[in-house]
């Protein structure tokens, strides 16, 4: 055999082969066995005309079959047996795209005629330039496709191309002219038994290839399902490449000598191609300088079936691109290199030989072709921001001539610097080290210019090599390309940035990482989901787990499952993994002993226990991603017996609770989801089979906050419409179940004022009397939009009619899904922990007989622990349908002293009330990538009694000024009683900055005290509130914040919590929160304190800003000043207002 030869700069690596292996799966379950098309006779004499026609017949066949099964579930291939039943289904199941999907996949540059997409003159090819799947029409009758053919549309998933265009044509790459070594191996006649490893055959393991050959955007496709059209490439007989022959199929047992006798033939031809490429590219002369090594091995010239011949061609062709420079007016185009110039370029980027010279002079046509006309929003919008480069259709704008104007010395110079900005391959694309760079450079790139590059390119070059922000820097400021078109660059070629692989800080901060990032990895990643390097980094910081995580062996068979069983497209798949990353961690395979793996048993519990259809869940998993990581036995099951054993819902309906809100299957049950039944049921009267009903019609009832929402609007609707029982609140939630998701100041308060102010009447008293009454008997006005509403009252009053008779209730109504009869609902009991009964819930019993028989306790105890509020082995139990049930009690601080320190001093009160809110930017959303680089900032308002106000916000403030490095500026918001800052900690969250005002805010007390309310003669009675769910469960027992305010160290106050990772907890906040809070109790300090004391003088309490003076409006008000301050502090990191 003969051995490759490395020489100067190349370093030949030979793949290595296991011997080996575990079982891998093949993607589909198709007998994968395809030739290549054209005149087959002349290339192997062996294979009869017949035989040439039956693989013809085959082939078709099996494409047929395949864009069947992929517009249904994404399910295995079918055999080639069953391709005229398949083909009958698929042409009765194949629409005209609707106007939805037609507006999802359209581009920038739409076609705006009308195309006849089951033409059989269309096909798709993928473009290595652009890293799309672009649609072209054929100008002959013919099938063949050749250099001129109209570009239509491209698109960056496979799977979208095919929707759009149901009937064309999927053609293999330009440089990919025969199926890869692995279409010849029949992977369905694998057997477990064989002594050879199951998925290696020949030298080629399944798995791998289809990491190390996939094409950006595929998904479930593979090289061995492309159309390969031996006598129609171009390339083909004029280059002198052979074809595979994939005539016979081989197996896996590893006994086939006529396949390794094959094997050995294509390694020594593809051998000798590299033997000629290096000949071609090395260069004796001293100028030529290697700068870095780069990988190729004979996988790449099998692969393109490359022969010495061949590539001989190919490096003229190359060479005359890079060196041709015609002038505007020929029909060529290439580049003004020197003969040096191109030597130095080969030398040290061969791979160009091996690329399509049609694609290569399709990259530098664009490079300096004229820029698009202005009338296109989309790519003025990419030239001036970067964004929104995905949706626009870059192949198009090529093929009508349009590109990034460089000039032909610019364009020059650029790819004789950087020759890797010409590769058309992930694993070609990594660029010279940066001290090479630094050294070319020398001089030439400031720090402060590569400052400029990250704050202009920034959204590019996060995740991405240094390398990358040198080689743009060299291109701006020494070959003055403006930031404009470095967008529409950077935004046309993904390839341009490449993955760091050296960990950034951020990322080793937040778990365990792999001190080299694996690069194969996170280029499979970006291939499959099309995504860019601040993706890749972006997902790193969420799960950095990731950094471990093999292609062949995790990514491509989780994300493989995810698709097929879930029946995801492309795109669903990408929003998935970019908005939950850990699932590609999560156990696909089954078990030993045939026991289902973690996500197939997921995938039961929702099909066979909840009732769901396989579309339901994919659906619901969009919504919710995590709903396939949360626990059957932790999690899923024990909020499936809560809807139907403690709120009565029928089976039936549980799934269009979990397909509407999934995210309600992530709450607590002790401390989220029952408090919410019970403070209904509390305030409305309403038994939980009742609240079961109003699940039912409006699911998103339990994911609404309940101090946020749901008691407020309670509380508003029994004060305005004048509802003096809970009963009568309950009847009217009964009539209108969706009236708790409506905003309380945009939709409940708006609805009273709309039908008031159209009512003729004296006073706006009596007009608001009348319509709350309407509104009581009507109460599905208040489900009603405001402008429905407003139409009708208008259509009213124009006819001349009473809007008051006019709004009356129809008598039809809507039909109730299920009802229970009176006599099921007794006395419901709750069962807690704690005597609040306002978290830790155990469980709601519709009466306590239910209570009795399953605790095992006696129905005459249950019944006085009712009644008189004393625990009974270890519950507190509370019916409410008993009077005067349900009443907290006062959770006092821990100490008398505390307690009684104003009555004892008779000292003058001060009360202090504080509202903290905090807020992120940019805001996350289902669209943007989970892990995205957010700045948080917070407000703090304060009001006070029974001491001169405008004196202690000044005090206040010059307090804050030495808590607070910096202070956001208020603008019109000049009264004083507020403060706002930003966010100083790292990993900016809602609920870390929530808490982190908290914190803040007994901060900015300490120093008041400190400073001028050390008097003991005065007593200051704080209260701060919080809008913040995560935030009042954690400080609303505070006799538990006094005990972990004893603790001196963070590790010590983990202990007590039980835990060992307190970033649940948020310990780096909650610690100094809680010191804070013992200190301004007057709680004695540990003996390790030595540069704090106790305040005997005041009392702090933390409350619900709901419960507090402020208005439903205030607290908004003050949640948008505290997203303010952290967009104030994202401008300004990126210079976008002064420092």
């Amino acid at each position: 055999m003969v051995l490759p030869l490395p020489v100067l700069a190349f370093q030949h690596v030979q793949r290595k082969r296991p011997t080996v292996g575990r079982c891998c799966p093949p993607r589909s379950a198709q007998h994968l066995v395809f030739a290549a098309k054209g005149d087959q006779s002349s290339i192997n004499p062996s294979i009869s005309k017949n035989t040439v026609k039956k693989q013809r017949s085959t082939k078709k066949a099996a494409n047929k079959n395949r864009r069947a099964t992929l517009k249904g579930n994404g399910g295995a291939l079918k055999t080639a047996s069953s391709a005229n039943a398949s083909e009958k289904k698929r042409k009765a199941r194949i629409k005209t795209p609707s106007r939805k999907s037609k507006k999802k996949s359209a581009t920038t540059i739409a076609n705006k005629k009308k195309n006849e997409h089951t033409s059989s003159t269309y096909y798709i090819q993928f473009s290595r330039v652009f890293q799309r799947h672009v649609v072209y029409k054929t100008k002959t009758d013919t099938a063949t496709h050749t250099a001129n053919d109209q570009v239509m549309q491209s698109f960056l998933f496979l799977d979208d191309a095919t929707t759009a265009y149901p009937k064309a044509r999927i053609v293999a790459p330009r440089d990919v002219p025969f199926p890869p070594p692995l279409c010849t191996i029949d992977w369905t006649l694998m057997s477990s038994s064989s002594s050879a490893s199951a998925g290696v055959a020949a030298g080629y393991n399944k798995v791998e290839e289809e990491c190390e050959t996939t094409i950006a955007g595929m998904g479930l496709f593979g090289l061995c399902e492309l159309e390969y059209d031996v006598a129609n490439n171009h390339v083909h007989n004029t280059n002198g490449k052979y074809p595979v022959d994939t005539s016979t199929t081989t197996t896996i047992d590893g006994g086939n000598g006529d396949n390794q006798k094959q094997q050995h033939q294509h390694d020594v031809q593809s051998n000798e191609a590299l033997r000629t490429l290096l000949r071609l590219v090395s260069s004796s002369s001293s100028s030529v300088i290697p700068r870095h090594f780069f990988r190729l091995d004979h996988r790449r010239f099998a692969l393109g079936g490359h022969t010495p011949e061949s590539i001989t061609i190919n490096h003229a062709r190359v060479v005359s691109l890079l060196s041709c420079a015609h002038d505007n007016g020929s029909s060529s185009i290439g580049l003004a290199m020197s003969s040096s110039d191109v030597k130095f370029v080969l030398s040290n980027f061969p791979q160009l030989c091996l690329y399509d010279t049609l694609e290569l002079e399709t990259f530098i046509r664009f490079l300096l072709a004229p820029l698009p006309p202005s009338m296109i929003p989309s790519v003025t919008l990419v030239a001036d921001t970067g964004v929104g480069g995905e949706k626009v259709d870059w192949p198009r704008l090529a093929s009508e001539g349009y590109g990034v104007n460089l000039t032909l010395e610019q364009a020059t110079k650029a790819m004789r610097l950087m020759p890797e900005l010409m590769a058309f391959y992930y694993e070609d694309s990594r660029k010279p080290s940066v001290g090479y760079m630094y050294t070319q450079l020398q001089q030439q790139i400031l720090p402060e210019l590569c400052e400029e590059v990250k704050m202009q390119l920034g959204q590019f070059l996060e995740g991405a090599d240094f390398s990358d922000t040198l080689t743009l820097g060299y291109l701006y400021g020494n070959l003055g390309i403006s930031w404009k078109k470095l967008r529409l660059l950077l935004s046309a070629f993904p390839l341009w940035t490449t993955n760091n692989l050296d960990p950034a800080w951020e990322i080793l901060q937040r778990g365990p990482v792999r001190s080299s990032l694996k690069r194969h990895s996170l280029d499979y990643l970006r291939q499959r989901l099309q995504i860019r390097p601040s993706d890749v980094y972006k997902m790193m910081k969420t799960h950095t787990r990731l950094s471990t995580y093999d292609a062949a062996t995790n990514i491509l068979p989780t994300l493989d499952k995810l698709q097929r069983n879930l029946g995801l497209r492309n795109s669903e798949l990408r929003q998935l993994i970019l908005r939950m990353p850990s699932v590609i961690g999560m156990g696909t395979s089954e078990k030993e002993g045939g026991k289902l793996s973690a996500f197939d048993q997921r995938l039961d519990f929702f099909q066979n226990e909840a009732g769901m259809s396989m579309k339901e869940v994919k659906e619901a998993v969009l919504k919710q991603p995590s709903l396939i990581q949360y626990g059957v036995a932790s999690s899923l099951r024990p909020k499936l017996d809560f809807f139907l054993e403690e709120l009565g819902i029928p089976l039936e309906h549980i799934g269009r609770i979990i397909h509407t809100t999934p995210a309600v299957m992530g709450l607590s049950l002790a401390d989220t989801l029952r408090p919410k039944v019970a403070s209904i049921m509390k305030l409305c009267a309403l038994h939980p089979y009742e609240v079961g009903m109003m699940v039912v019609v409006s699911p998103p009832t339990l994911f609404h906050s309940q101090k946020g929402k749901i008691e407020p609007a309670l509380k508003y609707l029994a004060s305005a419409l004048s509802l003096n029982e809970p009963r009568e609140l309950g009847e009217l939630v009964l009539k209108a179940p969706r009236l708790l998701r409506q905003g309380l100041e945009t939709s409940l308060m708006k609805k009273i004022e709309l039908i008031a102010d159209a009512l003729p009447l004296v006073t706006m008293e009596d007009s608001k009397r009348v319509a709350a009454d309407i509104l009581r008997h009507n109460p599905v006005l208040f489900d009603t939009s405001n402008a429905v509403i407003t139409e009708r009252i208008d259509r009213c009053v124009s006819a001349g009619k009473d809007v008051e008779q006019y709004l009356i209730p129809s008598q039809k109504g809507r039909k109730k899904l299920f009802e229970y009869p009176a006599s099921e609902m007794g006395d419901p009991v709750l069962v807690s922990c704690i005597p609040t009964f306002d978290s830790s819930l155990v469980k709601i019993y519709p009466d306590a007989a239910a209570a009795s028989k399953e605790l095992g306790l006696k129905l005459v105890d249950i019944t006085t622990a009712c009644k008189h509020g004393f625990p009974l082995d270890g519950y507190y139990f509370s019916s409410l349908m008993y009077p005067g049930v349900m009443k907290p009690k006062t959770v006092g601080l821990g100490s008398s002293t505390v307690s009684n320190r104003a009555n004892k001093t008779k000292a003058k009160t001060v009360s202090i009330s504080m509202f903290c809110s905090g807020g992120i930017y940019p805001s996350d959303s289902v669209e943007a990538t989970r892990g995205q680089s957010t700045t948080g900032g917070f407000a703090i308002q304060i009001t006070s009694e029974g001491t001169d106000e405008t004196r202690l916000l000044f005090q206040m403030s010059n307090a804050a000024n030495k808590c607070f490095g910096i202070r956001v500026p208020l603008g019109r918001e000049r009264s004083g009683d507020k403060l706002l800052t930003v966010f100083p900690l790292v990993n900016a969250s809602r609920n870390r900055c929530d808490l982190f005002a908290c914190a803040s805010a007994l901060r900015v007390l300490e120093a008041l005290l400190s400073m001028t309310y050390n008097d003991v003669h005065l007593f200051c009675d704080i209260k701060v509130h919080t809008d913040s769910t995560y935030v009042w469960k954690i400080v609303r027992d505070q006799e538990r914040l006094l005990s972990l305010g004893s603790c001196y160290t963070s590790q010590e106050m983990l202990s007590r919590l039980g835990v060992t990772d307190g970033s649940s907890f948020n310990i780096d906040i909650l610690h100094p929160l809680a010191r804070s809070f013992s200190r301004l109790n007057g709680q004695k300090e540990p003996p390790q304190s030595k540069n704090h004391r106790p305040f005997y003088n005041s009392r702090v309490k933390f409350c619900s800003s709901f419960d507090g003076k402020l208005q439903p409006s205030e607290i908004k008000t003050l949640k948008e000043l505290g997203k303010s301050a952290a967009m104030w502090q994202f401008n300004r990191e990126r210079s976008f207002i002064p420092k």
